[in-house]
């Protein structure tokens, strides 16, 4: 835990996509605004002041819940732990570490901004084991996303109450044993909390879960975006393509932004490479090609809309990561003249607008794997790459006898086969949830967005998407290789400059993944490279010419 970087949350502070990410990782503390905290109290005490002395019913604060909305309740504190206690039903393996931590830091911004009538312990207990790395054990799945995320946001309150389960290496240990054993050892874990009026309602209302999971896909889509425009100019040169349909004065005339920007990436990145910028007519004369197939010609345009949805999620995210969510929600500005009839039920629960940011993510990992599983195929393709050879191999020695060497050899013929396989997968996933709501609470809670299962799809699509681009950098890997090694094979005419940029790419690409010789086995250093593709690292060797765009 790096104790120099805090994250703040309430007052004038807002979380942006870079904050949720490092407290997520564990790269930063939480504290909780001095100002937020006194209108917590302040709005906190007004509503317990005017509510006591009143015999309306208030939804949530002194009536049952969902549809049992008309039962007028007095003992609020049990009201609160049997909500919890009852909402805790989620199912499935359990959520990322990151995932919890995202969502309980999301969830302390959201109560902190003083409209969801809690105390301010509320929140310090939230911050207070974010601080100490105590992580609830949420089971993934059970969310409909509208109430909010109930199931998963239960499931971490019932932490705070000294109830439900905490991760412990990876495993769900019951939370009075995990405080049990802490205090055996003289080193109290935490002070469990009692819940009091609303309190339990504005924990598990709000959908920072669903946000959590978009958060972290749309974090990884970032970097494989860029991973994308890379891999672009890297088959660009392996297969001796052309720059010219990446130059800034072409997308003028089209000025789509995500285009523009991919573009302009790609462009720079194939600086110094022999055929950036040369006339079509002298790329036709080196090789008889006037034009390259689509899957090079057109990536900014279709890598750009890609980039588009990446950064519409991102958007999305930072504003629900600093908006009210649970319900209901107090209206009242000041504690001065409070009127609970400002305490207001509403929709912000709801987890729509994630939802389809969340599918957005899917459209854009569905793109992109296709584009780099047709650039797969085609190097493969000794009739279409360029003289690499077939499966990339270069020119076929004979053995003793005269024959074809290369004849027992398979090289990097069935990753292309893996990108196929990972391209299907993550079609699988996009499904539209979104579009397939399902009533419930007996037709009370009539339409629901289905966020989360889209969100979790979406963070899982990344991954695989990281594979797709890491067999892609692979194969470009190789094709270096085989043009070193045998400069004018297959009928090269000249002599071809490889950009500085495509070095740099490349030697580090090879730090994770070395050039295939003799068959060997390919799933581990594939998966090696694809964390480094994951983490940004291989960008980041050519990280000046993104930021020169």
């Amino acid at each position: 835990m790096n104790a120099e970087v805090v994250v703040e949350v309430g007052g004038a502070a807002s979380l942006s996509m870079r904050q949720i990410e490092a407290v997520a990782h564990r790269r930063a503390q939480v504290r909780v605004s001095g100002a937020a905290r006194k209108r917590v109290q302040a709005m906190r005490e007004a509503a317990e002041t005017a509510t006591a002395s009143s015999e309306e019913t208030v939804y949530g604060l002194n009536t049952g819940f969902g549809s049992n909305f008309r039962d007028r309740v007095t003992d609020l504190t049990s009201l609160q732990r049997n909500l919890i206690r009852s909402h805790c039903t989620g199912v499935g393996p359990l959520a990322p570490a990151e995932v919890v931590r995202a969502t309980m830091l999301m969830r302390a911004a959201s109560l902190a901004r003083g409209c969801s009538i809690v105390r301010p312990e509320v929140i310090d207990k939230l911050v207070e084991l974010l601080n100490k790395d105590i992580v609830p054990a949420v089971p993934r799945f059970g969310s409909v996303s509208a109430s909010g995320d109930l199931a998963p946001l239960s499931h971490i309150a019932a932490v705070l109450m000294g109830e439900g389960r905490v991760m412990v290496d990876g495993a769900a240990m019951p939370t009075g044993d995990f405080l049990s054993k802490a205090e055996a050892r003289g080193a109290p874990a935490f002070e469990p909390i009692v819940l009091q009026m609303k309190e339990g309602l504005a924990l598990n209302n709000g959908c920072q879960y669903a946000n959590a999971w978009t958060a972290l896909a749309a974090s990884k889509m970032q970097r494989l975006i860029e991973a994308a425009a890379l891999t672009t100019a890297l088959s660009v040169q392996a297969t001796r393509g052309m720059g010219r349909p990446f130059r800034a004065d072409l997308h003028a005339l089209r000025p789509h932004p995500g285009a523009q920007t991919v573009a302009r990436w790609v462009y720079a990145l194939l600086e110094d490479y022999s055929f950036q910028d040369i006339p079509g007519r002298e790329k036709a004369a080196y090789d008889g090609r006037i034009q390259d197939p689509y899957n090079l010609r057109c990536a900014a345009q279709i890598l750009g809309p890609c980039l588009d949805l990446i950064q519409r999620a991102q958007t999305t995210v930072e504003i629900e990561a600093n908006s009210v969510t649970d319900n209901p929600i107090d209206l009242n500005t000041a504690p001065e003249n409070y009127d609970p009839d400002l305490i207001t039920s509403g929709g912000h629960f709801h987890g729509m607008p994630l939802a389809v940011e969340a599918y957005g993510l899917l459209q854009a990992a569905g793109i992109m794997a296709r584009l780099t599983n047709m650039r797969c195929a085609r190097i493969v393709d000794k009739n279409r790459n360029s003289g690499l050879g077939p499966q990339v191999r270069g020119a076929a020695p004979e053995d003793e006898a005269g024959k074809n060497a290369y004849a027992i050899r398979s090289g990097l013929m069935i990753l292309e086969y893996t990108t196929a396989g990972l391209c299907n997968q993550i079609w699988g996933l996009a499904s539209p949830s979104h579009l397939m709501s399902l009533s419930t609470d007996s037709g009370q809670e009539d339409h629901v967005s289905m966020a989360a299962n889209v969100a979790i799809r979406a963070d899982e699509a990344a991954d695989r998407l990281a594979e797709a681009l890491a067999i892609e950098m692979a194969f470009a890997l190789q094709a270096g290789e085989v043009r070193r090694r045998e400069p004018n094979a297959w009928g090269d005419k000249r002599a071809i400059e490889v950009g500085k940029y495509m070095q740099a790419a490349l030697n580090k690409i090879e730090q994770e993944f070395s050039p295939v010789v003799e068959d060997r086995e390919l799933s581990w250093d594939v998966m090696k490279l694809a964390e480094a593709v994951l983490s940004g690292e291989i960008v980041d060797s050519v990280r000046e010419a993104f930021a020169r765009h």
